[in-house]
């Protein structure tokens, strides 16, 4: 039983995690031809290196299935969102309001679920806690998250 629960968790993060990707690169790249399957590609890719990444890290496994999974999320989060973002219920202003709140609050999920050992379903199951990452790391992964908002910036105002 716990190791299908911890297959359901680890399966919810990558939803949440990948979906939130390409949201966000969706939004990121807005304005751009062929935006949405851009951020699916971006998505996949992030997908693919992670797995990659994984061949390298010892008791953690490289999977295509996990792979495949993570385009999966990624092109149905942008699904589900044109779909939603359509309907006549959201063109209220308190869903307007409160959609970005949803959009975070499902960030703090996903990173609760990868980060946080104590959520984990599997007692001896070990996962690197973001305490133990220096700072320099933290801020390095900031910069590089800020250039990438940059890019985007420039593509989206040398495309319009």
């Amino acid at each position: 039983m716990a190791n299908v629960l911890h297959g359901f968790q680890h399966r919810f993060a990558h939803a949440v995690a990948f979906g939130l990707l390409a949201l966000l690169a969706r939004w990121a790249l807005d304005g751009l031809p062929r935006a949405s399957i851009w951020s699916v590609v971006l998505a996949s890719v992030f997908g693919a290196t992670d797995e990659w990444h994984q061949s390298f890290t010892p008791g953690r496994h490289a999977g295509a299935d996990d792979w495949a999974a993570d385009t999966a999320f990624a092109a149905a989060a942008l699904y589900i969102w044109s779909r939603v973002r359509t309907a006549p219920i959201l063109r209220t202003s308190l869903l307007r309001k409160v959609a970005p709140l949803t959009v975070a609050a499902m960030f703090v999920v996903g990173v609760s679920l990868a980060v946080w050992p104590a959520l984990s379903m599997v007692q001896d199951f070990e996962r690197p806690s973001l305490r133990s990452v220096p700072s320099q790391v933290a801020h390095t992964a900031l910069d590089v998250a800020r250039s990438t908002r940059n890019l985007a910036r420039q593509l989206r105002s040398a495309a319009g």
